[in-house]
């Protein structure tokens, strides 16, 4: 038994040696790998040094005997920068090359301690840091131009420039400042700020005076200390053109002409002239009749090429009914006016914005003189002759209606002229060569396709006899059914103008069907008629009314007679009542009878007109007082009319 409990206590013991053997060597194995992890403080070493001399630069060791060292990583065995050696047995560490930070800025070097009997007793990580040298100097590279535009205000930001610095990053080696060294031309237009932001030093930049700025631009680190390094770049500034030049044209006034009854012809070009830039909006010119085409007998466009403006004939004009035009254009630009707001930045960076109205613009006076075309016309244009429909107010190769051309410039029957058939699809009538006299060869089928609504439709020609020939034609109706005989009348009663507008439009509207209908002719009747006016052509259904002198302000009653194409008028005169108002700052001011009535504030200048005018009137009242004693009998016989011209100028 006793010996039993021995061996049970031998076989206790040895175990315990065991797992005390086991113990420490784990231990130990634990303390290798916690050297194997370890890391020391960084080392620095300047670049652009010889340190070749230096025998032991930074020291390693574990001061331990026996004891080998070798060095691992870039720098030490790994080309092409091998610039670090070891002593194996002193773990003193020499740097044989001359460091560039631009091209390696640190160096990890692994720097083991190995026992003779090949046992790692240290295994180290060094981490050798290139101290930085100011030896590079800051560099531009390419530099894209910047814009900015014209008249831009002082401070507007226009680029931003940036120059490269090799040295250490956020260190002062490459902390740079900016600042110009030279403007070309040399106006001092543009100033840089230390960050490098190119900005509007003075608000006189003008695209028409110089388009393109030069300037060369330093960069020095060390923010700009004398002893900092420095680089120069080469900056280009183009001014953007704005609309800060309004459009002109060549003459103050212009005349031209047009023959009556053309349209769709070219009257003239009125070339415009602009100094922004030209080819862009800013220079293309937009052109406006801004008075005296109320009929709308021109419109005007603007050729892109020359910018010069088409003035276009559309719509033929009577000679008898209208002698001359004056035309009022206006020209503007397709840009908006530049009005100041801009930020002045361009290309991506910023813009702006204008605004303006023509209101703003001169106007240009243009005489168009209307040139009389003497030749025959057919006077209706189409002529309606009306027949039953079983034929019974007419008979076959009986005269049914003669219809004659008249003389555009007497307006009598015209002369040495032949009629002839153009069109009688038909073959239902005939027209004598002389007299015009029509006559039906046959009743109409009804059934032909040739009849719309009871209609047939012919036509005939005149034809001069005179050299150069010339020619017109005419329309014939046969109607077939019988319509309800309606006159014109005018569509209100009523008008109202402003006194300075002299003219308004009136319409009128018939109830018959074509021809019997439009266009209209209007005529005025001097009795019953208040004021004097003259009638112009604007359309088919309406003419213009238009004062002959200046009027006051009042009702004025027009009498009117107006016929429909077949010569057709309403046995009663047609009257329109014209209300004219003083119109001034959009407002219409006059005194009426049992109305309320508006006031129009009188200015200090109009205060002192006032007072001027009743001082002129005490002093001819006192001239007239005197005269009567001076035996000229002239000078008591009365007042004379007052001139239009005088009317006037009263009324403004």
């Amino acid at each position: 038994m006793t010996r039993v409990s021995s061996l049970v206590l031998m076989l206790l013991l040895m175990l315990f040696v065991v797992a005390v053997a086991l113990l420490e060597a784990d231990s130990q194995a634990l303390l290798i790998r916690n050297r194997r992890l370890s890391c020391g403080p960084p080392i620095s070493v300047p670049e652009n040094k010889d340190l070749s001399q230096i025998e032991c630069y930074f020291h390693f060791g574990i001061h331990e005997e026996n004891v080998e060292y070798t060095l691992k990583g870039t720098g030490a065995d790994q080309p092409p920068y091998n610039h670090f050696v070891i002593n194996p047995d002193t773990g003193c560490i020499r740097v044989t090359g001359i460091l560039d930070r631009e091209k390696i800025h640190r160096y990890p070097l692994n720097t083991v301690a190995k026992y003779k009997n090949g046992t790692i007793a240290d295994d180290f990580i060094i981490n050798v840091r290139v101290e930085d040298e100011n030896d590079n100097s800051p560099e531009f590279g390419t530099i894209e131009p910047g814009m900015v535009n014209e008249l831009s205000p002082a401070g507007t930001v226009v680029m931003k420039v940036t120059a490269y610095d090799a040295d250490e990053p956020w260190s002062r080696n490459s902390y740079i400042a900016y600042s110009i060294v030279e403007q070309v031309p040399p106006e001092d237009m543009f100033n840089i700020s230390k960050r490098g932001d190119i900005y509007v030093e003075r608000p006189l930049l003008d695209r028409e005076h110089q388009d393109t700025y030069i300037l060369i631009v330093k960069g020095q680190d060390l923010f700009g200390a004398p002893e900092g390094n420095t680089g120069t770049g080469t900056v280009t500034i183009h001014i953007q053109d704005v609309n800060n030049n309004i459009p002109t044209l060549d003459k103050e006034e212009y005349e031209g002409s047009i023959e009556e009854n053309t349209e769709g012809v070219e009257v003239m070009r009125i070339k415009a002239e602009d100094l922004d830039l030209k080819g862009t909006e800013n220079w293309e010119a937009v052109f406006d009749i801004v008075k005296g085409n109320e009929a709308s007998y021109f419109s005007i466009t603007t050729d892109p090429k020359t910018n010069e403006g088409i003035l276009m004939l559309d719509k033929a004009v009577n000679y008898e009914d209208v002698t001359h035009l004056e035309l009022a254009l206006a020209v503007r630009n397709k840009a908006e006016p530049y009005n100041g707001t801009d930020t002045g930045i361009v290309g991506g960076r910023a813009g702006g914005s204008e605004d303006t109205t023509t209101e703003n613009y001169k106007t240009y006076p243009v005489k168009i003189i209307v040139k009389n075309q003497i030749g025959p016309c057919f006077d209706p244009k189409v002529k309606a002759i009306p027949i039953s429909n079983k034929g019974q107010n007419v008979r076959i190769h009986e005269v049914i209606a003669r219809y004659s051309a008249v003389d555009e410039d007497t307006g009598k029957e015209a002369e040495n002229v032949r009629y002839a058939k153009l069109s009688d699809p038909l073959n239902l009538l005939t027209i004598d060569p002389k007299t015009a006299e029509i006559k039906l060869n046959k009743m109409p089928d009804r059934s032909s396709p040739f009849l719309v609504n009871g209609m047939y439709f012919a036509t005939v020609l005149c034809i001069s006899e005179d050299l150069p020939t010339k020619t017109a034609t005419g329309t014939i109706v046969i109607q077939m059914e019988y319509f309800k005989d309606s006159c014109p009348t005018l569509t209100s009663n009523i008008q109202t103008m402003c006194s300075t507008a002299g003219a308004v439009i009136v319409t009128a509207k018939s109830e018959n069907v074509f021809p019997n209908v439009a266009p209209f002719t209007f005529s005025i009747v001097p009795k019953g008629t208040k004021g004097k006016w003259i009638v112009e052509h604007l359309n088919e259904t309406s003419a213009m009314l238009r004062a002959q002198s200046d009027i006051w302000p009042g009702s004025y009653e027009v009498a009117l007679e107006v016929k429909d194409q077949q010569g057709v008028a309403c046995p009663e005169l047609q009257k329109v009542k014209v209300e004219v108002w003083i119109c001034e700052f959009g407002k219409m001011y006059r005194e009426q009878s049992g109305h309320s009535q508006k006031r129009a504030e009188l200015g200090a200048p109009v205060i002192g007109l006032i007072i001027l005018a009743v001082l002129t009137l005490l002093l001819l009242s006192l001239l007239l007082y005197f005269c009567k004693y001076c035996g000229t009998e002239d000078l008591r016989g009365g007042f004379t009319k007052m001139p239009t011209e005088t009317k006037s100028h009263l009324l403004a």
